[in-house]
């Protein structure tokens, strides 16, 4: 049986066509050639694609094909584009960053760490050029550090000169950006897992924690364990992380410093960072 579709008149009794609103603000696309109610992926004369349910409601919001499994977002927002499908390019949804391709089609677990959180990160961490011993770890191997935190524990394949190893800020900035995105997919991970959904500000916080202390060990902190149960206190937020400020077991303000910043950027969007 094939699907019944509708037409809409005006008050002339003139079959309407293109884009119409009904008494419940539902929008529709109606045929520009005959009126009848159109369905499915819509591409309209300025280039732009909307998607119209089975009943002809423009959707919003994300959607998922069918066919492909992938996901796409349409513009919830009545701005003159509402429905029109998010193309080529990163964009803010509910505070955090998404990115699209050519085609509309969401790219998964790409730069789950925004420009800012990286930046963010390399301020705390300061740029060596030079391989160097960590100050708080002294002639300990594996905490040799070179560019932005980058140490001999977590890449050894860069290290290609021991100790006298050198780099370059793009160098540098490459390998910040490769481990905190290793960060950032472990944390991604078991957020899912746990059907939690965080900020953009609030990830790349937990991403700056993690980069220097590890996935690991945020993981089994208690600021995660409040994070995910949804306890977002401020004074207690910010304690947690400032639990983490010790090194060889005595507190370093550099690292008490960081902690702050961390949940002032988790709380309040801040990316102020080591300024």
């Amino acid at each position: 049986m094939s699907q019944w579709k509708w037409c809409a008149t005006d008050g002339n009794g003139k079959v309407i066509k293109g884009w119409y609103q009904d008494s419940n603000g539902i929008w529709y696309h109606l045929n520009e050639d005959n009126g009848t109610m159109d369905t499915g992926w819509f591409h309209d004369r300025d280039g732009r694609w909307y998607y119209l349910a089975d009943n002809g409601a423009m959707q919003t919001g994300w959607i998922q094909s069918k066919k492909s499994n992938k996901w796409y977002y349409l513009n919830p927002n009545s701005d003159g584009y509402m429905g029109a499908m998010f193309t080529e390019g990163t964009y803010a949804i509910n505070e955090k960053e998404y990115s699209f391709d050519s085609e509309g089609a969401w790219i998964e677990n790409i730069n789950l760490l925004s420009d800012k959180g990286a930046d963010f990160i390399g301020s705390w961490e300061g740029f060596w050029s030079k391989a160097d011993y960590d100050p708080c770890y002294p002639g300990v191997e594996k905490y040799i550090t070179i560019g932005y935190g980058t140490t001999m524990e977590a890449r050894p394949d860069v290290f290609t000169d021991g100790i006298n190893t050198k780099c370059t800020i793009e160098q540098a900035r490459e390998w910040l950006e490769e481990e905190a995105q290793s960060c950032a997919k472990t944390i991604k991970s078991d957020l899912d897992i746990r059907g939690v959904s965080l900020s953009q500000n609030e990830l790349d916080a937990l991403i700056s924690f993690a980069y220097n202390c590890g996935a690991g060990a945020l993981l089994g902190s208690t600021l995660y364990r409040n994070i995910c149960d949804n306890i977002k206190d401020g004074d207690t937020i910010t304690s947690n992380f400032q639990a983490w400020s010790k090194a060889n077991g005595a507190t370093v303000q550099g690292l008490y410093k960081r902690r702050t910043s961390e949940a002032v950027l988790f709380l309040n969007a801040d990316y102020t960072g080591n300024v």
